[in-house]
């Protein structure tokens, strides 16, 4: 086994995912290179891998319709001609998706390894692979669903392992940012983030403030507010709300998240990718949890914490909804409790 394809084009949370599938596979097969194929948005969180030999990226904001572009379809053709150069003994197609199995299928790997039938997120996506593991447990993490995929190459590792590089002349910066604005003072860092790819998995802006209030108060704890692109408004209405002083985090890309999210000692917020970040870098993580199932989803390292409230509905992994009651039934009281559980075990109390 020389040659590996691995293709999970996207978001954050689901690319973070798929990491222990090629640390699986390195682990398996030392002397294969891998090779994974990332719309160019998301290449900074795999550069610098030590289990990812090369990235190709591709371009693909306004999906499938972007081909009608001239531009877009010289980025997908250059893309393809080079995969086809490489001579793929396996491609592994992480997403389910058609744009993902037609790019596992024009690889030219004669092994295209893809989910089930039920597992897929579109249909047409089982046309481009041929080799699929029997089966994948119901309500088992993304992680291990991924994993599964190993099973046709005799890989059952249920190791969730990440290396995540930070170049350390952006961790100094972000490390003078946080100084600069809790002053070195020692207590403890909060990283807050309002904001979630769906609307539905939002939790609303004022309990956030209240939350971040009541640990402000008590742990004279550092609150820093995060959004991302469209996300500001969000995070400014959290700010606005809270009584007690919350700070704004500047505009910064994927590198200096994870950078300064190392910086703190604990991440508040929905199922988001920088929730998934935060817990791949080792940060306790307390997740808040709606349309989509924590057990599938949720943050899994022993230190994270889930709070959700069972709804008759969900989970429903809807992304719109005229009467979202599963995030709005999350008591303020019930996060207090999850948060101060947290902080006396970061605390040592």
């Amino acid at each position: 086994m020389e040659e590996i394809l691995i293709v999970r084009t996207s978001a954050l949370g689901d690319i973070l995912h798929g990491i222990p599938v090629a640390a699986a596979l390195k682990e398996r097969f030392p002397e294969c290179r891998i090779t994974w194929v990332v719309d160019e948005r998301y290449r900074e969180i795999l550069d610098g891998n030590p289990w990812v030999d090369r990235l190709v990226t591709i371009r693909l904001k306004g999906g499938m319709r972007s081909l009608l572009r001239a531009e877009q379809r010289r980025n997908w053709i250059g893309v393809v001609r080079f995969l086809q150069k490489v001579r793929f003994d396996v491609a592994i197609d992480l997403q389910g998706l058609m744009r993902s199995g037609l790019i596992t299928f024009l690889s030219g790997a004669p092994v295209r390894i893809g989910f089930p039938k039920d597992e897929v997120r579109e249909t047409l996506n089982r046309l481009f692979t041929n080799l699929r593991p029997q089966e994948i447990p119901p309500r088992s993490h993304v992680i291990d669903r991924n994993l599964a995929l190993l099973h046709p190459l005799g890989i059952y590792s249920r190791e969730k392992r990440f290396s995540l590089q930070v170049q350390l002349s952006i961790e100094a910066e972000m490390q003078q940012y946080l100084l600069g604005v809790d002053g070195g003072k020692g207590a403890l860092r909060v990283a807050v983030n309002p904001a979630a790819g769906w609307i539905t998995k939002q939790w609303s802006p004022h309990r956030y403030a209240e939350i971040g209030d009541r640990i402000a108060e008590t742990s004279d704890a550092t609150v820093f507010i995060l959004w991302g692109p469209g996300e500001r408004e969000l995070a400014e209405q959290v700010k606005r709300h809270m009584q007690q002083p919350g700070h704004l985090v500047p505009e910064i890309g994927l590198p200096a998240l994870a950078a300064l999210l190392k910086g703190c000692d604990l991440f508040i917020g929905g199922d988001s990718g920088p929730m998934h970040l935060a817990s791949a870098l080792g940060v306790p993580v307390l997740g808040l949890y709606g349309p989509s199932d924590p057990a599938r989803n949720g943050p899994f390292r022993d230190t994270d914490r889930v709070v959700t409230v069972a709804e008759p509905c969900g989970p429903c992994y809807k992304r719109k909804c005229d009467q979202p009651s599963c995030m709005d039934s999350i008591p303020v009281d019930k996060v207090w409790q999850a948060v101060t559980e947290m902080v006396d075990r970061l605390k040592g109390t």
